[in-house]
């Protein structure tokens, strides 16, 4: 069996567990307040420093430096520089840091069951609503053929591609779409937990399609989210 062995300073050797158990050597690299988050925002592609921060609200700049320094350090995150025109650094999950994936999706699919603990006013992104389409895909619901949607939501532009069993997003527009939804992250969530159909998001304008109509419902076809109201525990 390989291992992989990241490497710690001495002060995160202090912190260590230091249990013979793969639980708790998990937690040594990403238990941190902030680490399982930002892995969570680089599952969709990689991010700017700057990105990371706004949409982690609430985590300090130092904190965000610490937790990327961290990362780096145990194999889960690397920085790359970003050629013309784009110039400047980006940070990414490793192949190591993306078989976080499943566990990833795996805990969020478990934590929807407590949201409604949330307080008032939780903060909301579209990077994190489109992470949980990945999270609430059915596999058992193929296509019949690849097919490619372009979502433009509140702040951003997502690539979600489906063939067969299979379900891929990534962030940024689709090179050719069979259908480009533009819509606001409220709209679109009502949408795929099914509390708006797709013919009535047509019909009141909430929604705009560009392509092919019937690629909406296949869309919204994809996914099984919790029924509303019945995702709270406690």
């Amino acid at each position: 069996m390989h291992y992989n062995r990241p490497v710690f300073s001495d002060r995160e050797r202090a912190r260590s567990y230091a249990q013979v158990c793969g639980i708790a050597a998990a937690l040594d690299i990403v238990g941190e307040r902030w680490a399982l988050l930002v892995a969570r925002d680089l599952l969709l592609g990689p991010l700017r420093f700057g990105d990371l921060a706004e949409g982690l609200p609430g985590i300090g700049t130092n904190t965000l430096a610490a937790r990327l320094r961290h990362l780096e350090t145990v194999g889960v995150v690397q920085r790359r520089a970003v050629p013309l025109p784009e110039r400047g650094t980006v940070y990414e999950l490793t192949p190591y840091g993306r078989e976080l994936e499943p566990i990833l999706l795996a805990l969020g699919r478990w934590g929807t069951r407590s949201m409604g603990h949330l307080p008032a006013g939780a903060a909301t992104r579209s990077r994190w609503l489109v992470t949980a389409l990945l999270a609430f895909h059915e596999p058992s619901r193929e296509v019949a053929r690849p097919t490619t949607w372009e979502l433009r939501l509140t702040e951003g532009t997502y690539t979600v591609r489906a063939e067969g069993a299979q379900l891929a997003i990534e962030a940024g527009p689709a090179a050719a779409a069979d259908l480009t939804v533009t819509t606001d992250d409220a709209h679109f969530q009502a949408l795929v937990t099914r509390q708006l159909s797709p013919e009535a998001a047509v019909a009141t304008g909430v929604v705009g399609l560009e392509g092919d109509p019937a690629a909406l419902a296949l869309l919204v076809d994809q996914f099984a989210f919790p029924v509303p109201g019945e995702e709270t525990v406690g």
